[in-house]
C-alpha cells in the first residue's frame, strides 16, 4: 500500500466514468471531530467524480456548527453548498472545535441562527431531483429526518415530507451505535441525544436504512494521521483535528462518520459486510437490538469488515481522501 499515494487518482479517475452519487450529508459538526474528516472525505470523493453534494445539513444547535461546515466546503472550493439547520427543538452540545475553525477561516453564514430551516432546504432539494436519485447520510441526530417525515405539503411541495421522501430518496446511510446491539444508556452515541427522532424515522422512513456503527468496529480503521501532514494554520481539516486530539494526546481518531460517507458514495461491497435479515429494534431511550423476527426488508447494518480486508488498506483510501482537497488546495495556491 505504500504506493497508494501516488496510484490515488489513477485508481479513482474511473469514477468519473460513472453518474455522481447524490448526496446530502446531515451533520451536528460538534461533538466528535469525525464529522470533520467525513466531510472533507466527502468533498475528496466529489473531487473525484464520485459525489455530488446536494447539501450540508446541521442538526445541532451549537450556533457554531453551520459556520464550521460552511468553513469546510469554502476551503474545498464550494462555498455555495446550501446549508440548512435545524431551527426549533433540537439538541446543543458543545465543542472543542468549531468556534475556532469558524473563526480562524474564511466563511459567510454566520453563526447557525441565520441559516435556513432545514426543512425548507430538504423540501427544496428533494423536489426539484429526479426520483430514487438522492441518498441521504446522517452522522448526526435524526432530529432533521423527523421534522422532514412530519412536514406537510407546502408551496415547495404537494407531497408530505414521507411521500417526498419515499418518491426522491434512494437510501439513507444512518451512523449510529454499536451493532448488532446496544443496551447500555450510558454509553456515548448519536441516537440518545434525540430518542423519539431515532425511533420515529426507523419506524417510519419509507427507504432502506443502512445504518452503520461505531465503537470497536468504528476504531478498526483509525484515520486522521495524514491530516497532520499539514500545518494547522493552513486549512480547518488538519486545525480541528490538531485542536480536538490534543487532549488524546494522539493523531488518529475513529472512523465511524467516515465509514457512512464512504458506504453513502461508493457502497459496501468492496469493504464492509452488510446484514440483512432482521431489523433494528428501537427502545424509547435509544438503545436498540437487532431483531432477526419479522423481518423489515427497509432495514440492514454494517459493523465488521469483509473477511480478508485489511483495516490499514481502508485506513490509507479514507486518510487520502480527507486530505485531497488539502492537496488540491494547495496545488491551485
Amino acid at each position: 500500500m505504500k504506493l497508494l499515494p501516488y496510484l490515488f487518482f489513477v485508481f479513482y479517475s474511473f469514477l468519473s466514468l460513472a453518474q455522481p452519487t447524490k448526496i446530502i450529508f446531515d451533520t451536528d459538526m460538534e461533538s466528535d471531530v469525525d464529522d470533520i474528516g467525513a466531510l472533507a472525505m466527502l468533498h475528496g470523493l466529489a473531487d473525484a467524480g464520485a459525489a455530488e453534494i446536494l447539501a450540508t445539513m446541521v442538526c445541532s444547535l451549537n450556533p457554531w456548527s453551520v459556520p464550521t461546515v460552511d468553513a469546510v466546503n469554502t476551503y474545498c472550493g464550494r462555498p455555495d453548498i446550501p446549508i440548512g439547520a435545524v431551527k426549533t427543538l433540537g439538541v446543543y452540545r458543545n465543542s472543542n472545535y468549531a468556534k475556532i475553525i469558524s473563526e480562524e477561516f474564511p466563511q459567510d453564514s454566520g453563526l447557525g441562527e441565520a441559516a435556513e430551516d432545514a426543512i425548507k432546504v430538504y423540501r427544496q432539494l428533494l423536489a426539484a431531483e429526479e426520483d430514487s436519485s438522492v441518498v441521504i447520510v446522517t452522522v448526526g441526530y435524526l432530529t432533521n429526518l423527523a421534522y422532514l417525515l412530519s412536514s406537510y405539503p407546502d408551496e415547495i411541495s404537494e407531497l408530505s415530507g414521507s411521500e417526498l421522501v419515499r418518491k426522491k430518496v434512494k437510501r439513507l446511510v444512518c451512523m449510529g451505535d454499536r451493532y448488532p446491539f446496544q443496551q447500555d444508556i450510558g454509553k456515548w452515541g448519536n441516537f440518545r441525544p434525540d430518542p423519539g427522532a431515532v425511533v420515529y424515522v426507523s419506524r417510519d422512513w419509507p427507504t432502506d436504512i443502512i445504518y452503520t456503527g461505531g465503537g470497536d468496529f468504528a476504531n478498526l480503521i483509525p484515520s486522521g494521521e495524514k491530516t497532520f501532514d499539514f500545518p494547522p494554520a493552513s486549512n480547518p481539516i488538519s486545525r480541528a483535528y490538531a485542536v480536538f486530539l490534543k487532549s488524546w494526546n494522539r493523531n488518529y481518531h475513529h472512523s465511524a462518520d467516515l465509514i457512512a460517507v464512504y458506504v453513502a458514495v461508493k457502497g459496501w461491497e468492496e469493504y464492509f459486510e452488510l446484514h440483512s435479515q432482521g431489523y433494528n429494534h428501537i427502545f424509547e431511550d435509544a438503545t436498540h437490538m437487532w431483531r432477526l423476527q419479522p423481518n423489515d426488508p427497509r432495514h440492514h447494518y454494517i459493523d465488521n469488515l469483509l473477511e480478508g480486508v485489511n483495516p490499514e488498506d481502508v485506513t490509507e483510501v479514507f486518510d487520502e481522501l480527507m486530505v485531497t482537497p488539502i492537496r488540491a488546495k494547495m496545488t491551485k495556491e
